[in-house]
């Protein structure tokens, strides 16, 4: 199969890694220096993959590849549709895109954006950063995928070229909209207070009054869901919770705190924007969330 990523950071880096494992025809996209160390090598730390270093093609003319199989986006939701506008020509009716990203709505997203080919929707759990010398650092003890489609069968073309169970699960679950959900659940308040305090877990766990807020941004994120029709148990929020507090790394912090800390943009609007939006929409009631989002726009709009 001809597979390509687009987005070569953590999570994109960790992908491709999984795919030359397995896969000859492997193609990345990245542009200037990127580009330049990826035409190198691809080099990975991982807790799963060990020490290794892969060699797959680059281009940053994402049309010299043809038409491929599966492509991987692997980007932030605010570069969307420029990269699904880069790999267009990459695109014919069997082609399969596949958006791993953060948020709810990327795969309803590229299914406007797009007149052919087959979306799959997808999300991740991993721990991995992209290195100043764009080596790939993966320190989760595991990698989660799930993926899903209006077609079964197509989703499975996808679940058979990721699941490598010692490097990466793929799983197609019973309710997409269900793990979507947790896992947004969970970023809409993590990353968020992470990102406001520029902290790490540990700044979280040792002040009780941000403990309290964190735990209020995760109920108010679960009582949207609830109010959407989402059917996630209702010990979820407390259950998420103390799960975060007790068994993540302290030292650990989220991609939207990271990407503050490096005055690069952000997905604020994807964890907190679009919670807030649908929050009104519903009539639901998030003042705490709506506190943070304000202040984080506030400065977004300063920088």
């Amino acid at each position: 199969m001809k597979l390509m990523v687009s987005g070569i950071g953590g999570v994109g880096g960790y992908i491709a890694a999984v795919l030359c494992s397995h896969d000859k025809d492997v193609t990345l996209i990245a542009r200037g220096r990127h580009k330049e160390a990826l035409q190198q090598k691809l080099a990975v730390h991982s807790a799963l993959l060990g020490e290794c270093t892969f060699h797959p093609a680059v281009t940053d003319d994402p049309a010299s590849a043809g038409i491929q199989d599966i492509i991987f986006i692997c980007v932030k939701n605010f570069s969307l549709c420029d990269a699904l506008t880069a790999v267009l020509p990459c695109i014919d009716d069997h082609t399969i895109i596949v958006p791993v990203m953060n948020g709810v709505d990327h795969a309803e997203a590229a299914r406007h954006m797009l007149t052919g080919g087959q979306v799959v929707n997808a999300l991740i759990y991993i721990t991995s950063s992209c290195c100043e010398d764009f080596s790939i650092r993966h320190t989760s003890p595991y990698v989660r995928v799930f993926v899903d489609a209006p077609h079964l069968e197509t989703a499975q073309k996808v679940r058979d070229v990721l699941h490598h169970p010692n490097q990466l699960t793929c799983t197609i679950p019973a309710d997409m909209d269900v793990e979507l959900w947790k896992k947004y659940i969970l970023n809409c308040a993590y990353n968020t207070i992470t990102a406001y305090y520029v902290c790490t877990t540990r700044g979280l766990r040792e002040d009780p009054r941000r403990l309290e807020e964190f735990r209020a941004l995760i109920q108010e994120a679960y009582a949207v869901a609830v109010a959407q029709g989402i059917a996630i148990p209702a010990d979820f929020p407390g259950t998420t919770f103390d799960a975060m507090m007790s068994h993540r790394n302290l030292d650990a912090t989220s991609s939207m705190a990271r990407d503050v800390m490096a005055h690069k943009p952000t997905e604020l609007e994807t964890f907190s924007g679009y919670l807030i939006r649908t929050a009104q929409a519903l009539q639901v009631s998030v003042p705490v969330s709506e506190r943070f989002y304000q202040a984080l726009k506030e400065r977004e709009m300063i920088r």
